[in-house]
């Protein structure tokens, strides 16, 4: 026994109609073609679905069950077909995502913005972590994607990373620092202050240590650190404002507190100082429509950051 969805509508509509010739005019069939297809799904029963007289057609008792089964299927099948569709259109459905400190700042919370603007009936659970962290949590599907350093997550096969464009860092602090105002500044003068911000990861600690940035593993886990980490660029910035902290940061995130006098960027550039943020997710699964319509919003505000 084979039964389909379209035999079960072509059942319902001759139910409905008690007529071949309207039920297939209905149909968008012709009665020889209707008339076939319930023949055949008579035969695949083994039993007669309806009783036929030259005006009318009334259903058997076995074409009576067949049809209270049938509306069931045909009506669970529209409901399902009308989730998908609004899936696609991102009408429904929730989007979980995770960002690093400085992609969360920088570029995440404003396409997050506008992601919703244009679909304000999704859902989105945004977590700001730890690196290291945000991969954990997308191996284990508690997220569909991150944005985070991606020099770890390349070496994974499990994960697909994306690289975004890369951001030059400045070290800044609050003005009237004993460093504000000074026209040449070196590393050994800029260490002599307490550096804030995350934890860095495998290739930006290395490079801190060949250029003696002095950082050091101190969380339990040994994960390199300033000896000031934080979780959120914000509190970087705010901790740097009460205190003779220095921060690092892209020079956007701060342009507003340095035009208002609040923050002074520091004259100390080092090339190698630099994001390497990108999108990470899992290999060999297709994102979600509403992943998808995020990462591309995120592309364009990135490309959009000077």
């Amino acid at each position: 026994m084979n039964i389909d969805l379209r035999q079960c509508r072509h059942v319902l509509a001759l139910d409905q109609h008690r007529n071949f010739a309207r039920a297939a005019d209905a149909l968008g069939l012709t009665q020889p073609a209707l008339t076939r297809s319930v023949q055949v799904l008579e035969k695949s029963i083994g039993a007669r679905l309806f009783d036929r007289n030259r005006t009318r057609v009334e259903p058997t008792p076995v074409g009576e069950r067949l049809i209270e089964r049938a509306r069931l299927l045909v009506n669970q099948a529209r409901d399902i077909e009308q989730d998908l569709q609004q899936m696609l259109g991102l009408e429904v459905g929730l989007l979980r995502i995770g960002a690093g400190p400085y992609p969360a700042d920088l570029s995440v919370g404003t396409a997050v913005g506008r992601l919703v603007r244009r679909h304000p009936s999704l859902m989105v659970d945004l977590s700001v972590a730890d690196w290291s962290e945000l991969i954990r949590r997308v191996v284990s599907s508690e997220l569909e994607l991150a944005i985070a350093d991606t020099g770890v997550a390349k070496q994974d096969d499990r994960l697909v990373a994306e690289s975004l464009s890369r951001h030059q860092l400045s070290f800044f602090c609050r003005a009237g620092h004993p460093l504000a105002g000074r026209a040449a500044l070196s590393v050994e003068e800029l260490r002599k202050h307490p550096l804030v911000g995350t934890s860095l990861p495998p290739q930006m600690a290395a490079l801190a240590a060949k250029n003696k940035m002095g950082m050091r593993a101190n969380l339990p886990s040994g994960i390199t650190a300033p000896e000031i980490r934080v979780d959120t660029f914000a509190l970087a910035r705010r901790i740097v404002m009460e205190s003779d902290a220095v921060g690092g940061a892209v020079p956007s995130q701060i342009q507003d507190s340095v035009a208002r006098g609040e923050l002074v960027m520091l004259p100390l550039e080092m090339p190698w100082l630099q994001t390497n943020y990108g999108i990470i997710r899992l290999a060999n699964r297709t994102p979600s429509p509403a992943a998808m319509a995020f990462m591309e919003i995120l592309r364009d505000v990135e490309a959009g950051i000077p």
